[in-house]
């Protein structure tokens, strides 16, 4: 039941990214387009295979290597700081490197890159961090947080990957005292309720975004 109301919040906010483009587009949000429509897809598939009994693994490994490569990206665009621009940017190359290095030569191909998805997870977090510390220098004090449509994008984020990395470290716990069934039931609601915190944020900042532009349109 939780599944199918996860994927539902994914597919509501593709949907609503599609019907408010025209207020995105100019905008660092219309870069969600094509990575909302790989995410619905990865999920989507991801979701079959373990209705065939297949293992998903590999598919997951690419898809949240993209995913943290995209968020970094787009943290690029939103923070102000030159030095935590070249952060976010000079982390993408280091992650891919990070990842390959990790499936290469510790955890393997056939298993869930969880080592490298905890370093990815803490460097959002971080990039989180960053933009909640810049929004409330003195200079960005006149425009209120819970107006700015990527405060929102950045709470969600928060939320998941301080979550993910609670999650992860207990799956690693359990498995080590023979609950790993137990522990994927466990994963299983704890990640999905995670997701539609996620992709709510992200639908409520893509609505946000045309209330903004209707605003400054009406200056």
């Amino acid at each position: 039941m939780l599944t199918n109301i996860y994927l539902l919040v994914q597919a509501s906010s593709f949907l609503v990214c599609i019907l408010l483009y025209r207020w995105l587009k100019n905008t660092p949000f219309k870069y969600f387009l094509p990575f909302l429509l790989l995410t619905l897809t990865v999920e989507l598939i991801g979701y079959y295979l373990i209705t065939k009994g297949i293992r998903n693994y590999t598919l997951f490994n690419v898809f949240t290597t993209i995913e943290f490569i995209f968020y970094s990206f787009l943290f690029s665009k939103h923070l102000k700081t030159t030095l935590f621009k070249k952060l976010t940017i000079g982390f993408i190359p280091f992650y891919a490197f990070m990842v390959f290095l990790n499936l290469q030569f510790v955890q393997g191909y056939n298993n869930f890159h969880t080592y490298t998805f905890l370093l990815g997870s803490f460097f959002v977090v971080l990039f989180c961090c960053l933009f909640f510390y810049e929004s409330v220098l003195p200079e960005h004090l006149d425009h209120p947080l819970a107006k700015q449509p990527f405060f929102w994008v950045c709470t969600g984020l928060l939320l998941f990957y301080m979550g993910s990395v609670i999650i992860n470290a207990l799956f690693e716990y359990l498995r080590s005292y023979d609950l790993q069934q137990e522990g994927k039931k466990i994963y299983g609601i704890i990640n999905q309720s995670l997701n539609v915190v996620l992709y709510s944020a992200f639908i409520y900042a893509f609505i946000l975004c045309r209330k903004t532009k209707k605003t400054y349109s009406s200056q």
